[in-house]
């Protein structure tokens, strides 16, 4: 057979077979999850979230299991797994994403629904023991957190059994109650305490932080104030959100509740002097862009947040006098970018310039010598900025990757001279980060250990900060025995979620796993205790980077603004000073870097308030300026002053230096440094022209330190003063009127007439002329020749 014809015979065989087998859809094996999503697993409720020897020896999970495929899925089943106690900082992330291999079933599998329709659901719920050897259990002996996994799988039409979906959730184990198979029978040796031999230093940074609300490019002393939005109106308000940080860390540190005082010594205030300064201006009154941009001439509406305003800044004030409080970056700056920026004036505003701030508004003195260097990693460029502000404790993320399997390093480490770092676990921090109604996953977060968020309930989530939360002080082998417990600092929790967190770190602390150390103790002993060979500092994401163009923006900016402040004065009427003025737009440049902003859009929210903010410093330059008269003058002498008018549309006085560029043959005589008023100043400036005509002058002001103010104005002067020529002639004409004078009285004085003063003789008729006047002949004498 040729092998055309063999071909032909293989394809014809090929065509049969597709047209007669039917048509299967994509299937996943047993135990795999497909690439199409049919069900959505959902942990509602685990009990007790933290075990200890009298939580009761039965843990409860459930949830509900719901169709959102595009067909019915068939004998729905679920079941319980388990994996061994975590051992490093990283498992924290690890065991809640990708690899299966550490899980094993608590117990078989159990059947929900023979059929689950779409867009129908179903309940569940798992009880089973912590420990016993005869019956299913988790079969945990010993302290620790334990990872846990529900695994639901199901046969979706037109398709074969298949793991269909998982929830994975840490749970905490304090100490290990009674088998309830044997009950307490063996009296205390039944539970299993925890070791509380090598206890853990504890400090709580409690963030009150809120994104950049303050409209853009708004100079200081303008009312009423101006928000982007409302939305602090209801955060503020009893539920919000900042109400609820508030209420939580009031309620845990009240006498009543914290009756030794652990909670108040652990627990620490890390406040936003953004946040205060916006606060405490929507206590007087406020306003509310219709604009998002933040538009200055958009429409605006009064807003509603000021009686809510009022009380949570009077009950953070009540708190700040009996707990500790110390300051974050100004509106949480990336200080990586504010490094590019250059700008030593705006970098102090950001760090030390903070803490005044806030001490102001609070009525306290907040705790100095630590930088919270927020949820961006501690880089180079950081490490250098915060070294030039003097000696600083910068508490920052330890370095972790997806691979150690050791507790994260939180030994202090000296990265410059100045500059020492305390270091947080990042993997309790990003469990922190992921609880509440909008979880983030912090930029310090190395790539492998992130895990995606939403796919998990907001229940094990916060499950999932608990058992992080209590972890080292379960872990025996973790060093340095201390902790720092770093939140996100716009952190959105709701009531019950506070609570159980300070819960959780007030019940570490009763059971002996952890003590508190303040912060004021961190800052002194972290100098002391830091290693001299720092591993590399990180380098931001790409994706939460700001553009350079950004940052050399700001540095064009702040540093025109920083030469208007320096010439600005008080104004003795208001009290308002050129820094108050002026302080709005430097701290606008720090709100367009604040990390706040979600990483894929900081770079377009920081140009517009940069644009923004760039046109009203403009706008402020040209507010004072040299009035264009719109005519000529006329000089009458060419000593006459030259009359010109400054105006000064700005609030507080300035300093300015008058330039004028006078033609040949005129002199100005230099006013020297002016101080102008808000309002209109007359001013007569010398001059001197040395000749008659028309011409122009240009006239136009600067600060003391040269920057141009306004617009140059050009005068049409037109001068009657003849100049040198008409100098000299009048000089002659004296000279000769008194040589005359001088002559005529000399005379006199001798007695002797002036000739000036003589008649001319009378002369004698000529006949001949009188004889031609009659008309009759001239005679002439005898002796007239002829």
């Amino acid at each position: 057979m040729s092998c055309a014809r063999v071909l032909r015979v293989l394809t014809a065989a090929v065509l049969l077979l597709l047209f007669a087998t039917p048509a299967v859809l994509p299937r996943a094996a047993a135990g795999e999850p497909g690439a199409t999503t049919f069900l959505t697993l959902q942990i509602d409720r685990v009990s007790p979230d933290t075990v200890t020897t009298t939580s009761g020896a039965v843990v409860t999970v459930t949830g509900t299991v719901r169709n959102i495929g595009d067909r019915p899925v068939r004998d729905v089943v679920v079941r319980l797994e388990h994996a061994p106690a975590v051992t490093g900082s990283a498992g924290l992330r690890t065991n809640l994403s990708g690899n299966l291999d550490q899980y094993t079933a608590v117990a078989p599998f159990v059947t929900l629904s023979s059929e689950l329709q779409r867009g129908e659901q179903v309940p569940f719920t798992l009880s089973y023991p912590v420990r016993g050897a005869e019956q299913p259990s988790l079969q945990i002996d010993e302290p620790g957190v334990y990872p846990l996994l529900v695994n639901v799988n199901g046969t979706p039409d037109y398709g074969a059994p298949a793991r269909l979906d998982d929830a994975r959730f840490l749970l905490p184990v304090l100490g290990v109650p009674p088998d309830p198979a044997t009950g307490d029978a063996d009296g205390v040796s039944a539970v299993v305490p925890p070791d509380t031999s090598r206890p853990v230093g504890m400090t709580v940074l409690w963030p009150l932080a809120d994104r950049p609300r303050l409209a853009a490019g708004i100079p200081g002393g303008t009312t009423p104030v101006r928000l982007l939005d409302d939305d602090l109106a209801t955060s503020l308000a009893a539920g919000g959100r900042l109400d609820t940080l508030l209420s939580a860390a009031d309620f845990a540190t009240s006498a009543a509740v914290d009756q030794d005082g652990a909670m108040s010594g652990a627990l620490c205030l890390a406040v936003d002097p953004d946040l205060l300064i916006t606060v405490n201006a929507m206590t007087g009154g406020y306003v509310v862009s219709d604009d998002p941009s933040g538009g200055l001439n958009a429409p605006t509406r009064p807003g509603a947040g000021q009686e809510a305003a009022v009380t949570w800044l009077g009950r953070l004030k009540a708190l700040a006098q009996r707990v500790c409080v110390t300051s974050t970056v100004y509106a949480q700056a990336d200080l990586d970018a504010l490094k590019r920026v250059g700008d030593t004036g705006l970098s102090a505003v950001a760090t030390g310039g903070a803490a005044d701030i806030v001490d102001q508004i609070l009525g306290v003195r907040s705790v100095r010598g630590a930088t919270l260097i927020g949820d961006g990693p501690l880089t180079t460029p950081a490490v250098s900025l915060l070294g030039a502000q003097g000696p600083t404790v910068a508490v920052a993320a330890a370095p972790l990757t997806a691979g150690d399997t050791e507790p994260a390093d939180l030994a202090p480490r000296r990265n410059s001279l100045d500059v020492v770092t305390a270091p947080f676990d990042p993997g309790v921090a990003a469990a922190l980060a992921g609880v509440g109604a909008a979880p983030i996953t912090p930029a310090y977060l190395d790539g492998e250990l992130r895990i995606p968020l939403q796919h998990d309930s907001r229940a094990a989530r916060l499950q999932d900060a608990i058992g992080a939360l209590l972890w080292r002080g379960l872990a025996p082998a973790a060093e340095p025995r201390t902790q720092i417990v770093m939140p996100p600092l716009a952190w959105d929790l709701d009531p019950d979620e506070a609570q159980r967190v300070l819960t959780s770190v007030a019940t570490s602390i009763g059971a002996g796993l952890a003590y508190p150390r303040p912060l004021r103790a961190v800052i002194a002993e972290t100098p002391r205790t830091a290693a001299a060979d720092p591993a590399p500092a990180p380098e931001p994401a790409e994706t939460a980077r700001f553009d350079n163009g950004v940052t050399s923006g700001i540095a064009a900016v702040t540093g025109r603004l920083w030469g208007l402040t320096s010439a600005l004065t008080v104004d003795q009427r208001t009290g308002l000073t050129g820094p108050q003025y002026t302080a709005p737009l430097r701290e606008d440049m720090l709100r367009a870097l604040s990390q706040t902003v979600p990483a894929d859009a900081r770079n377009e929210a920081a140009q517009q308030r940069l644009s923004t903010v760039s046109r009203t410093v403009a706008d402020l330059f040209g507010a004072v300026t040299v009035v264009n008269p719109g005519g000529s003058y006329t000089l009458a002498t060419e000593r006459s002053p030259l009359p010109l008018a400054l105006r000064n549309d700005l609030p507080v006085p300035i300093r300015v230096r008058l330039h004028i560029t006078a033609p040949p043959g005129m002199t100005v005589t230099d006013p020297g440094e002016i101080e102008l008023p808000p309002g209109f100043l007359p001013l007569r400036v010398p001059i001197e022209v040395h000749f008659t005509q028309r011409f122009a002058v240009d006239v136009n002001l600067s600060t003391v330190d040269g920057l141009a103010l306004g617009d140059p104005v050009r005068l049409s002067v037109h001068s009657n003063a003849y100049g040198k020529v008409l100098f000299f002639i009048t000089l002659t004409g004296g000279a000769i009127l008194a040589l005359l004078v001088g002559r005529r009285l000399w005379h006199r004085f001798r007695g002797e007439p002036d000739r000036a003063d003589l008649i001319p003789p009378t002369r004698r008729p000529d006949p001949l002329d009188t004889a031609l006047a009659h008309g009759a002949e001239p005679t002439r004498p005898a002796d007239e020749p002829r």
